[in-house]
């Protein structure tokens, strides 16, 4: 027996634990064999982010404790109780052959009438006393189970945070018995499955008109480029989709005046698509543009300057800038898709000003891994729109999903049917929309 309160004989106590072994085991700990088992009931408990979980709920009462006498631990034993305990013990869990040793004392000496009971209740020790100790072990040697280093492994490889595997690992200890953690396919499709549920997904469907986009982001992230993009997408979409139909109103603005080569670039694919660009110095000329626009367009895109995200001085005169009466306008972050993660962590803090909506992850086609990414980006609970990927302004960019960075896993047993059956969406479905 512990040093734990000790309750007295015949009192109904309950105990509560992921398993029944693990209840058998906290009532072995605290009485040793003197106890009767009352009732046994499977309850849901709320775990790890909120989720629900079946537990073990035991009711038992403790009987025929040994007479009492002091004791310098803060208890009192007596007899072959007070001999047992007079050195000092050890700490942690009773070993297998404690467990085995109460088996055949209380089998030997129960009554017939409650062999069935205590043969049941034990066959279950015995079968947690298999594992118990590899377990103390491992705890001892703080070495992690083989398949959650495996898992610590392939994250870092598919370049997730430091702390985003380090939350994922707790994850699995907390949630998973471990049998389940034996079992490598079933933990990796659940840690796969984790990693899809942490994407945040935006999907914009406001109907107002005009819509206003606006792309901020650092220097060399492409800003320019998915303008042209998101301006060629919707108008081939409309043209595809309705080929009677009026096509879409689009006017595009920029106020990346320190760029020449900016400009000339926006204008060479806005009359591709037959679109104007006029150019804002000042926030009163963006007022105008608006003004002038707001009642005869669908769509209005505002390319904007890229700076170092340190340089607070033009950051904050391009937020000036943008200060347009009743504009309404949604803001996207545009990011690169190799960037690390303390770069993107700088990003999002000073452009946070801007109050961008979502994120547009680009140059997808320069990188194999987006861990970096997707772990920023759960950390600080910002979504995916858009993603793009090469130069060319037509197909390649769409609808930010689970999918195409889930499918993109490497080393992992990814599961196509099982993700698309979860999360319901695919690549195909979302770039139709």
């Amino acid at each position: 027996m512990s040093s734990k309160s000790i309750t007295p004989p015949g009192i109904i106590e309950t105990v509560l634990g992921r398993t029944r072994d693990e209840c058998i085991k906290k009532i072995f700990d605290k009485y040793g064999k003197n106890y009767t088992i009352d009732g046994m009931r499977t309850v849901l408990r709320k775990g790890f982010l909120g989720i629900q979980k079946d537990y073990v709920e035991i009711k038992y009462h403790a009987e025929n404790l040994p007479e009492l006498r002091s004791s310098p631990y803060g208890m009192s034993l007596s007899g072959q109780y007070a001999n047992a305990y007079s050195a000092p013990q050890r700490s942690g869990s009773p070993s297998s052959a404690d467990f085995m040793r109460s088996r055949a004392e209380i089998l030997n000496n129960a009554p017939d009438t409650s062999n069935i009971q205590f043969k049941k209740l034990f066959n279950q020790i015995e079968n947690m006393s298999k594992n118990l100790d590899s377990i103390k072990q491992a705890t001892m040697s703080g070495e992690e189970h083989k398949n959650i280093k495996k898992i610590q492994d392939l994250l870092d490889d598919n370049g997730f945070t430091r702390t985003y595997i380090e939350k994922m690992c707790a994850r699995l200890k907390n949630e998973l018995s471990l049998d389940e953690l034996d079992d490598f396919e079933k933990v990796q499709s659940l840690v796969v499955d984790w990693i899809g549920e942490g994407i945040l997904i935006d999907r914009d469907n406001s109907r107002r008109t005009p819509k206003v986009i606006v792309i901020v982001g650092p220097t060399g992230v492409g800003k320019t480029t998915t303008v042209a993009k998101m301006a060629a997408r919707i108008a081939v979409s409309s043209k595809n989709n309705s080929p009677d139909a009026v096509p879409p109103k689009i006017r595009m603005i920029t106020i990346d005046t320190m760029r020449v080569a900016a400009v000339e670039q926006l204008s060479h694919w806005a009359e591709i698509i037959g679109v104007n660009v006029d150019q804002a110095e000042s926030s009163s000329d963006l007022q105008t543009l608006y003004r002038n626009y707001s009642g005869n367009a669908d769509y209005i895109f505002i390319d904007t300057s890229g700076y170092s995200p340190n340089d607070f001085e033009n950051i904050a005169r391009m937020r000036k800038i943008l200060n347009v009466e009743n504009m309404q306008e949604t803001v996207y972050l545009a990011i690169v898709a190799g960037i690390n993660a303390r770069d993107l962590e700088n990003i999002i803090r000073n452009y946070e000003g801007f109050n961008f909506k979502s994120v547009i992850i680009t140059k997808c086609d320069e990188t194999s891994t987006y861990g970096n990414v997707l772990s920023v980006l759960s950390e600080k609970n910002k979504s995916i729109a858009w993603i793009t990927s090469g130069q060319e302004v037509l197909h390649t960019i769409e609808r930010g999903n689970r999918i195409r960075f889930l499918r993109g896993l490497r080393g992992f047993n990814v599961d196509m049917d099982h993700l698309r059956e979860k999360f319901g969406e695919t690549t195909d479905d979302i770039e139709n929309r």
